[in-house]
C-alpha cells in the first residue's frame, strides 16, 4: 500500500510540475509546439488549446492581476500527504491576499449529471427548440457557429445507439446522457493520453464506501451497465464506480456565462475543504483562476470550500458526508455559534430576544440562553423545513414575494439564521435584477441597508476579498450611484459621515458629500480587483463611468 500510494504521489507531482513548466504570456492564445518532454506532451495530449500558466504568484494586494502576470512566475504550493487530510496543498512560501496561487485547464468537462440540455461541443445550456441534435448521434448541439470542440468524433460514434437521432429533444435520454458522458470522455481521453490515466488513477474516488450506497447501485445499474449492454463500450463496472467517485469527489461546478457543467481538475481537487477557505476560484475562458483571498502564511493548507459557505453547520455536514464522505471538523463546525454569525441559531419565540443554539446532540431539546425555555428538537426541525421548503418554492427573481417570504420567517426564525440571510442575499439580487430606473429610493435604500449587514456577515464567514464580498460591494455601489445620480451631488454637505463597511446612506438624507462619493469610488477599486476574472467585471467598469460622469457634471 505505501509503494502504491508513493506512486498516486509521484503521478501528481509529476502533473503539477507539467502544469509549471510552459509559461507563456496570459494573453497567448496560440497552440504551444511539439516536444518529447512528459510536462508539455501532456499539456498537448489534453489541452491543446489552452493556457497552462498555473503556480504563478507574485504582486501585491491591489496591484493589478496584469502587473502580476508580467512577473517571472514561481511555484508557490507543494504537495503534502497526512493520514487525516490525505493528499492536500500547502502553500510553500507566504502568499499574499490577492495574488494569483494557480491557473489550470480542467482534463475533463461534461454537464452536471441529471441536466437538462445543453451543447455538447461548448456545454451551453439550450432552451426550448433553439438547437437541433447532431447530424450523427442526434447529441444537443448549439449549431455550425458554437465554435466548442468538446464532441470528439469518437464520442459521437459512441452515442449513435442511445437513441437520440431520431428524438433530439427527448427529455429523459438527454438526462441519461448527462449521466454517462463523464465517464465516456474520461475513458475516451485516457486512452488518447496514456499519461493522463496515471494523473486519474492518483485522485481519490471512495469507490468502496459508495459501492455500498445507493449512489454505487445506481452506478452499476444505469452507468456501468449502460456503457457495457447499450453502448457496446468494454469496461469494468470497478473502473466505472472509481471515474465517477473521482468525479463526484473531485469535480467543480463551472459557470461561465450560459457555460454551465463541472471540471475534473486535478490541481484544484488538492486543496482541502475549509468552511471559511482562504482562496476563492473563478472559470472563465476554459481556465479556473484561484486566488488567495486572505494571508496564507508559508506551511498553511491552501483552502476551498466543498460546500456552501452560507449554509449551516448541519447543512454544510449533511452535504459533505453524502456527496464527499467525510466529516469536517473545522473551527466553524465545531463552534455553536459559527464564528459568532448564529447562522443556525434561531430567535426563541419565548422572550422574543434570545437565540436559541443548535445543541451538539441532533436529538437535544433547543435552550434559551436568556430565558431558559426549551423547545424538543423535532418542533425546531419542522420550523426549518418549512422555512426551507418556503425558500425553494419562491419564484425566481420576484422581489416582493422575497421580501415577504423574509419579513414572515424573520419572525420566526430571527435576523440571523441562514435561511433568513438567503433570502436577504435573494432579495438584494432580485431588486438589482431590474432596471435601476424603475426602483423606487425605498428599494434603492433597502439594498444599502442589505448589503451592509451582509458584508458585516462576509466578513466573519468569508473574511477577505471573497466573490460574495464582491458581488454585495458591486450592488450596494450600483444602488449608492443611482441614489447620487437621483439627488445631486453639487452643493452638497461635505460633513456627511460614512460607515466603515461602505457608503452609509439612509432615508433622511437628501444630499450626499463629495466624501460619500470618494467612498463609493473606493469600493469600485476593491470591487473591480475582486472580480477581475468574474463575468461581472464589465459591471463594475460601467458603474466606475457613471460615478465619473457624476464627479465630472
Amino acid at each position: 500500500m505505501e509503494a502504491e500510494e508513493q506512486q498516486r504521489m509521484s503521478a501528481l507531482e509529476r502533473y503539477m510540475t507539467s502544469l509549471a513548466a510552459i509559461n507563456p504570456s496570459w494573453g497567448d492564445q496560440d497552440k504551444p509546439e511539439a516536444s518529447d518532454s512528459f510536462s508539455e506532451r501532456l499539456q498537448l495530449e489534453y489541452c491543446p488549446t489552452k493556457r497552462p500558466e498555473v503556480l504563478r504568484s507574485s504582486g501585491s494586494l491591489f496591484s493589478s492581476p496584469e502587473e502580476q502576470d508580467e512577473r517571472r512566475p514561481r511555484e508557490v504550493v507543494e504537495i503534502h500527504s497526512s493520514p487525516g487530510f490525505g493528499r492536500y496543498l500547502v502553500a510553500s512560501r507566504n502568499i499574499a491576499a490577492g495574488e494569483v496561487v494557480f491557473r489550470e485547464a480542467p482534463l475533463v468537462v461534461a454537464p452536471k449529471a441529471g441536466s437538462g440540455a445543453s451543447c455538447l461541443a461548448c456545454l451551453r445550456s439550450l432552451q426550448g427548440s433553439e438547437w437541433a441534435g447532431c447530424q450523427q448521434c442526434g447529441a444537443p448541439l448549439c449549431g455550425r457557429g458554437c465554435g466548442g470542440d468538446g464532441h470528439s468524433q469518437e464520442e459521437c460514434r459512441l452515442l449513435v445507439p442511445l437513441g437520440l437521432k431520431g428524438q433530439p429533444q427527448n427529455t429523459v435520454l438527454i438526462k441519461q446522457l448527462s449521466v454517462l458522458l463523464t465517464p465516456i470522455r474520461t475513458i475516451l481521453l485516457m486512452k488518447k493520453a496514456p499519461p493522463v490515466k496515471e494523473v486519474i488513477a492518483a485522485l481519490q474516488s471512495h469507490a468502496e464506501e459508495r459501492r455500498r450506497l445507493p449512489i454505487g447501485r445506481f452506478v452499476d445499474e444505469h452507468v456501468a451497465k449502460v456503457l457495457r449492454a447499450r453502448l457496446g463500450l468494454p469496461v469494468d463496472s470497478d473502473i466505472v464506480q472509481h471515474l465517477c467517485g473521482i468525479f463526484d469527489t473531485n469535480a467543480f461546478e463551472i459557470s461561465d456565462g450560459d457555460i454551465r457543467g463541472r471540471a475534473l481538475l486535478p490541481g484544484g481537487a488538492l486543496m482541502n475543504h475549509s468552511c471559511s477557505p482562504n482562496t476563492q476560484h473563478w472559470y472563465r475562458n476554459g481556465v479556473m483562476t484561484v486566488r488567495a483571498v486572505v494571508d496564507i502564511p508559508e506551511g498553511a493548507p491552501v483552502t476551498n470550500t466543498y460546500t456552501n459557505s452560507l449554509w449551516g453547520t448541519r447543512a454544510r455536514a449533511a452535504h459533505l458526508s453524502t456527496s464527499k464522505l467525510f466529516t469536517c471538523e473545522c473551527e466553524r463546525c465545531l463552534d455553536p455559534t459559527e464564528l459568532g454569525s448564529h447562522l443556525s441559531s434561531v430567535l426563541c419565540r419565548g422572550c422574543g430576544g434570545g437565540l436559541m443554539l443548535p445543541p451538539a446532540d441532533c436529538r437535544a431539546d433547543w435552550e434559551c440562553p436568556a430565558c431558559g425555555k426549551s423547545v424538543p428538537a423535532g418542533a425546531i426541525e419542522t420550523l426549518l423545513r418549512a422555512g426551507g421548503a418556503a425558500l425553494g418554492r419562491l419564484p425566481i427573481g420576484d422581489a416582493a414575494a422575497v421580501a415577504a417570504a423574509l419579513a414572515h420567517l424573520r419572525r420566526l426564525l430571527g435576523d440571523a439564521h441562514y435561511i433568513v440571510v438567503e433570502l436577504k442575499y435573494a432579495l438584494v439580487q432580485a431588486r438589482m435584477a431590474t432596471a435601476l430606473e424603475a426602483l423606487t429610493e425605498d428599494d434603492l435604500l433597502n439594498v444599502l441597508d442589505l448589503t451592509s449587514d451582509l458584508l458585516r456577515l462576509a466578513d466573519l464567514l468569508e473574511p477577505g476579498l471573497s466573490r460574495f464580498r464582491g458581488i454585495l460591494l458591486l450592488e450596494r455601489c450600483r444602488a449608492a450611484v443611482e441614489l447620487l445620480q437621483r439627488r445631486g451631488v453639487a452643493d452638497c454637505d461635505t460633513t456627511a459621515a460614512a460607515s466603515a463597511g461602505g457608503t452609509q446612506l439612509n432615508s433622511s438624507q437628501s444630499v450626499y458629500s463629495v466624501q460619500n462619493v470618494e467612498d463609493v469610488s473606493r469600493q469600485l477599486e476593491e470591487c473591480a480587483f475582486i472580480l477581475h476574472y468574474d463575468s461581472r467585471h464589465d459591471d463594475v467598469i460601467e458603474v466606475k463611468q457613471r460615478i465619473t460622469s457624476l464627479i465630472s457634471f
